[in-house]
């Protein structure tokens, strides 16, 4: 951003002692409206974050009881909801594709997302009524999962115009908050739901997706002024050195999101009902999210100061440490302590990748590769379910250390990458 100003030259004169304060004033002021407004965006995005996290809670706890309504028998729960991740996969890919398309275009996209979330919001208030006919609720079930992508990666998109191309971690990392508070709330509202009709919940939580999404109109409107799609900027195409680190990167985040899925999914429980009354499981569990919570606040200092790539590496190695650390934990302290760490870990892992994600594709791919990450984080969801639908999940022992081992080998795979020469690498090139 320029400044204008008057400037008087010579020395001594009572005129320029007077302008320049009141100069540095404006412009103090100036930066603070900024800061402001990039935080407030943030924090829409957080509540819109919120609710969805919330939506998805919602589902997930009531369709045992909408499947049993139709008839279906309970052992495809898991395929259904794996299912589901493949659809968010398919449409989080297409959505930042379309995003990125929309945007080089000069056409505003909130309207576009509001839309779509409104249609999100209308599908999940009728998935109670469907419920006694499977094959249409099935169909509004894609169509729910499908246009909820609106509510994913587009978000990010729409950061990322606020963040600037390296600032991105800070700003997702209040936005995360949103995840984590829902993670978090997630073993309570299954108590406070239990035994209640489905269709209040849903109802309520459609609502609250849907007044939500304006949210996202506001942060359209709110975005500077001097886009960069608007000063002619072409779309970089990266090389194909560069397009095969993107991909190793994206099998890392695979291997990371994978190993996080297990161990809050799998292996947590039982390794609190290990060491704890299982009457306390429920204040427990959520002992991994507050950590989460943890780490988004620490990300972006860590990020100003190392870089994304570089906290990508060593909150690997340190998560890898705090996962094995909840398998050999012989206390309830140093489990908690272990899983608090593991949180906050992921927290910044999570967010250095949306970092990297976002720097790859910026200034017009930046949905495209966004986009990318998300799917790839839905991929790893999927793949959590299939094993537990198959039967893959019996190995206690192997469960246990799956996680660990597979945040050793993505924080080996990005140690390979090797610092300066892969951020080279992966950058767009220009």
């Amino acid at each position: 951003m320029e400044y204008n100003a008057v400037h008087i030259e010579g020395t001594g004169t009572g005129l320029d002692i007077c302008i320049r304060p009141g100069f540095r004033a404006t412009i103090r002021s100036m930066d603070t409206s900024d800061t402001f407004r990039k935080t407030r965006a943030a924090w829409l995005l957080a509540a819109v974050e919120l609710f969805f996290s919330l939506s998805w809670v919602v589902y997930v706890i009531f369709l045992p009881e909408l499947l049993a309504r139709g008839g279906v028998d309970k052992r495809y729960l898991p395929w259904l909801l794996a299912a589901d991740q493949l659809l968010f996969a398919l449409a989080d890919w297409t959505m930042g594709v379309a995003v990125d398309r929309v945007r080089a275009a000069l056409r505003g996209i909130g309207p576009m997302l509001v839309l779509l979330a409104a249609v999100s919001a209308v599908a999940m208030l009728l998935l109670p009524w469907l419920a006694v006919m499977p094959m249409l609720f099935l169909a509004v079930t894609s169509v729910w999962v499908a246009t909820s992508s609106a509510l994913r990666a587009p978000p990010y998109v729409l950061l990322s115009r606020y963040a600037g191309r390296f600032a991105m971690p800070r700003l997702a990392g209040i936005q995360l908050l949103g995840l984590a508070v829902a993670s978090a709330l997630a073993p309570y509202l299954a108590i406070i739901l239990k035994g209640v009709d489905p269709s209040l919940p849903f109802f309520l939580s459609a609502a609250a997706v849907g007044v939500s999404a304006l949210a996202l109109v506001v942060v359209e409107r709110g975005q500077p002024v001097d886009q960069p799609w608007e000063a002619d900027v072409q779309p970089a195409v990266p090389a194909d050195a560069a397009r095969g680190a993107w991909i190793v990167l994206l099998a890392i985040a695979l291997l990371l999101a994978f190993g996080q899925q297990v161990h809050t999914a799998i292996n947590a429980a039982p390794q609190f009902k290990r060491l704890a009354d299982p009457a306390l499981l429920t204040w427990l569990m959520p002992v991994f999210w507050v950590g989460f919570s943890f780490g988004l606040l620490l990300v972006d200092r860590l990020v100003r100061l190392r870089g994304s790539l570089p906290v990508l590496q060593l909150a690997c190695i340190a998560g890898t440490l705090s996962l094995a650390g909840t398998v050999l934990a012989g206390s309830l302290p140093l489990l908690v302590a272990s899983q608090f760490a593991a949180g906050a870990f992921w927290g910044l892992i999570l967010c250095a990748s949306i970092g990297v994600a976002s720097e790859r594709g910026y200034p017009l791919q930046t949905g495209r590769s966004t986009g990318a990450l998300m799917a790839t984080l839905a991929v790893a969801a999927m793949s959590r379910l299939s094993l537990v639908a198959s039967g893959g999940a019996g190995s206690e022992a192997l469960m246990e250390w799956l996680p660990a081992i597979m945040w050793a080998a993505a924080a080996l795979l990005l140690l390979r990458l090797g610092g300066q020469r892969a951020g080279q690498e992966w950058r767009p090139a220009g």
